[in-house]
């Protein structure tokens, strides 16, 4: 998937989490550029636990020392505005790792996501949390192309 495709999808939308082929980050890095969309990379692939998917959040979204460490610290985190002021892309890399070792912590921060593509969206600014990734069923999501 190229940048122009990616910069469709992503300004159509309907903003929320989903995957693209692991391939494209670049691409989805340009697009969410051209979109003037705040762009993140978080690698879940050392996360073998809650605590380690929120250290990686922590440090891919820039996050204050005294962000809590937990979900509800990170779903409060996500609806800030100084996250993006036109909206925000969240590449989530190697999160398969994290889903199969974490199963039950993935399908929460599935739902966290969720929710905060609609908090964004209800104001009007695109939230993207995307999964670059070649298994898309595995983690629960579904395909940018596709939805």
């Amino acid at each position: 998937m190229n940048d122009a495709e990616l910069t469709l999808l992503l300004k159509t939308g309907p903003a929320r989490a989903c995957c693209v082929p692991p391939g494209s980050q670049l691409a989805l890095e340009l697009a969410a550029e051209r979109l003037g969309l705040a762009f993140y990379l978080a690698d879940l692939g050392m996360a073998s636990s809650k605590a380690g998917c929120l250290a990686e959040l922590a440090r891919a979204l820039e996050l204050p020392a005294w962000f809590g460490h937990n979900w509800d610290a990170l779903s409060d985190a996500l609806t800030e505005p100084s996250l993006g002021e036109r909206g925000l892309v969240i590449g989530l890399l190697q999160a398969e790792r994290f889903a199969c070792r974490e199963h039950p912590g993935w399908l929460t921060l599935l739902d966290i996501m969720n929710d905060a593509a609609e908090h964004w969206t209800a104001r009007g600014l695109p939230f993207w949390c995307v999964a670059l990734s070649p298994s898309p069923a595995l983690l629960s999501m579904p395909v940018l192309a596709n939805h």
